[in-house]
């Protein structure tokens, strides 16, 4: 299996993970560990998907991962609410 395969079923794993554990409640979207489990997964897509030609997946797969990655070092502030 070559390189860019490997680390296309990896970066699938990662997605999968995130997306079941928020569905089921037991981690938020916001969450450091959700958000880095998008972006890492959503770049080794992006990266396959770029290698194999198919680049409305690439565009969306590196738009998440920006978005993803962009929530990791800018975390939204908490309005108080008293």
């Amino acid at each position: 299996m070559e390189l860019s395969m490997l680390g296309a079923y990896v970066g699938m794993v990662m997605v999968l993970i995130a997306f079941a554990t928020e569905t089921r409640g037991i981690v938020s979207s916001r969450s450091f560990s959700y958000l880095l489990l998008m972006a890492v997964g959503e770049i080794l897509l992006t990266i396959r998907a770029s290698l194999t030609g198919e680049w409305p997946f690439a565009v969306l797969g590196a738009i998440w991962a920006a978005f993803a990655a962009w929530s990791i070092l800018r975390p939204p502030k908490v309005l108080d609410e008293a």
